[in-house]
């Protein structure tokens, strides 16, 4: 994650990264309705395991790391989901580093 990111992100969430060769990989990701999904696949959590929402798109599918416009739009609907002390600033500066990162890093959101 970004540094400049890193500190927003942590005011309402604790990254947690899970990775194919841990053990219990495959029944976790599958508990958490990720399996197919692709690499990577997000999911938000509250305290008891539930799910708030994950980075598949109702329409268009897995975010994965967004780059195109509708993958950083279901990125800002993930953090409006689920954020309290997140503002909306810092959710569209998140949604224009995505945009930022591209290759290229070209930026085609509106301001």
């Amino acid at each position: 994650m970004r540094e400049d990111i890193a500190p927003i992100f942590s005011k309402d969430f604790v990254d947690v990264k899970i990775d194919e060769a841990m053990v219990g990989f495959e029944e976790l990701i599958g508990t958490l309705g990720g399996r197919g999904n692709g690499f990577p696949w997000l999911v938000i959590l509250r305290p008891d395991g539930s799910t708030i929402i994950d980075s598949n798109d109702p329409d268009q599918g897995n975010i994965g790391s967004p780059r195109a416009e509708w993958e950083i739009e279901h990125w800002n609907v993930m953090m409006r989901a689920s954020t309290e002390r997140i503002t909306d600033d810092e959710i569209e500066y998140m949604g224009k580093t995505w945009a930022e990162d591209r290759p290229g890093g070209e930026s085609n959101l509106l301001p």
